[in-house]
């Protein structure tokens, strides 16, 4: 039978085989070279069309978002120089400013647009578009760096404290202020402080309270178990922060006789114990007798080198009572001193409330906020009267509203502390809505007034211009 002729197909399809086996023993790759090229010249031209719709789409996206109108905006800044400027009108011009707080000051002076409780936010504009822009000279208002005015704020919790090196003879190392400090729990009321400022006055630290001792009134160190303790140093602005009482010295007394009946002479201290088991002290003067504190009754026993004299409670009963000694607020001697070895940081804590209060903490560090990185200041003098460390919660800084002791919280001057603790003073309500300003926090003016001094953010300053904005302090015009 014959053989059927081959087909075309099967022709193409042997062919095709050959040039596959040709192509494994020459290339070593079964795939014909023309294959592979045809290939590629799919994906090129489905690239170039990919391309060119992208192309397209920016096109689009060019004419209907067009570049931004630096005559449209508030606040500009130059997209490869960084410059910020603020835009005024009537005619349309650029006003160089320092940073964005200087910025918005200038807006508010112009009364333009972006100024008050919906603060500008600077625009960035290709610095060819700004290129012929007609400028005026430097706004005069230095303004401020790293500041928040819309921000979270500062927590109303701050602390000043003072630490000492504990190695050896105490010495001063350095004060910190903290913002938004962590919550503590103060010294108990049976530990005190010895404290001492260079130069100056000497302190005891009880329950709170600092009251002035003379280092050589012996009775007084003796009633307190001082004698022979050295103070530690201790800044002015640690010690101004805590509450002061009465001066702890030993009474003056008049000169006279005894009452009659009356066991021992002036000078001399009674004491009598009451039905509930308590002893109550009382000091012989002339024509009677006056209770005093403990305390006070263990510093006039150390003055007169004899000891108290028990007597009935009739005694007490038939003899005149006296209130010639001021003696309000002398505060019960403490059980144990603090000693830097065991506690090198002493601080004043402060809290808002109805009624603001101040609280003493002695520890081994500051309370500071959570996740806070300390801000050495250039100002630092170690043992000097300056701060020298600044803690703040991360993103800190913010307005805050300062308060006076004595006064009620958030009624003093505004601020505007910055995250790296400068402090700008904002005199008045013209200036905080031109900054943004819409809330703040009260704040000590204590511890504000122990971070470095800014310049003040005032509205009025930011209508005048400048050829050099010179640094604060520097005197130059």
């Amino acid at each position: 039978m014959p053989r059927a002729p081959a087909t075309r197909d099967q022709v193409d399809a042997y062919r095709f085989g050959l040039r596959r086996l040709e192509a494994a023993l020459v290339r070593g790759d079964p795939v014909p070279l023309h294959e592979q090229i045809r290939s590629q010249r799919r994906a090129a031209m489905a690239g170039v069309l990919l391309g060119l719709l992208a192309l397209g789409g920016v096109a689009v996206y060019a004419l209907v978002v067009p570049r931004p109108d630096w005559t449209r905006q508030a606040l500009v800044v130059g997209g490869s120089s960084g410059a910020m400027y603020a835009v005024a009108h009537d005619p349309d011009r650029l006003v160089p400013v320092a940073n964005l707080a200087a910025g918005r000051l200038v807006l508010g002076a112009l009364g333009a647009a972006g100024s008050g409780a919906d603060p500008a936010v600077p625009v960035v504009v290709p610095d060819d578009d700004l290129a012929r822009a007609p400028r005026t000279a430097t706004a005069f208002v230095p303004g401020a760096v790293a500041v928040h005015p819309e921000g979270p704020g500062i927590a109303p919790r701050w602390a000043v404290c003072d630490e000492v090196d504990p190695e050896g003879r105490a010495r001063l190392v350095g004060t910190t202020v903290v913002g938004g400090a962590a919550e503590a729990a103060p010294a108990p009321s049976d530990t005190g402080v010895l404290l001492a400022v260079p130069g100056g006055d000497t302190y005891v630290v009880v329950d709170g309270r600092r009251h002035r001792v003379d280092p050589d009134d012996r009775p007084v160190l003796a009633a307190l178990g001082l004698a022979g303790r050295s103070p530690r140093p201790a800044s002015p602005g640690l010690v101004s922060g805590i509450p002061e009482g009465p001066p702890l010295a030993t009474p003056t007394l008049r000169p006279g006789r005894a009452p009659a009946g009356v066991p021992g002479g002036i000078g001399d201290v009674l004491t009598t114990t009451t039905a509930g088991g308590a002893t109550r002290s009382f000091l012989v003067l002339a024509g009677g007798l006056q209770e005093v504190p403990a305390l006070a009754a263990q510093v006039l026993t150390a003055a007169g080198g004899a000891g108290p004299v028990p007597v009935g409670p009739a005694v007490v009963a038939a003899t005149p009572l006296l209130d010639e000694l001021d003696l309000t607020g002398w505060p019960s001697g403490p059980a144990r001193w603090a000693e830097p070895p065991d506690a090198p940081v002493v601080c004043w804590t402060w809290s808002a409330g109805a009624e603001p209060g101040v609280s003493v903490l002695v520890g081994d560090r500051p309370p500071a906020p959570a996740d806070a990185r300390p801000v050495a200041l250039a100002q630092a003098d170690g043992a000097g009267e300056r701060a020298d460390t600044v803690l703040l919660a991360p993103g800190g800084g913010g307005p805050v509203r300062a308060t006076v002791p004595g006064q009620p919280a958030g009624t003093g001057p505004l601020w505007l502390v910055s995250a790296t603790g400068v402090g700008h003073g904002v005199p008045d309500d013209a200036s905080a809505a031109a900054l943004g300003i819409t809330r703040s926090d009260p704040a000590p003016e204590t511890a504000l007034r122990l971070l470095p001094t800014g310049p003040a953010l005032d509205v009025a300053d930011a209508a005048r211009v400048i050829d050099v904005v010179d640094p604060p302090g520097s005197g130059g015009g």
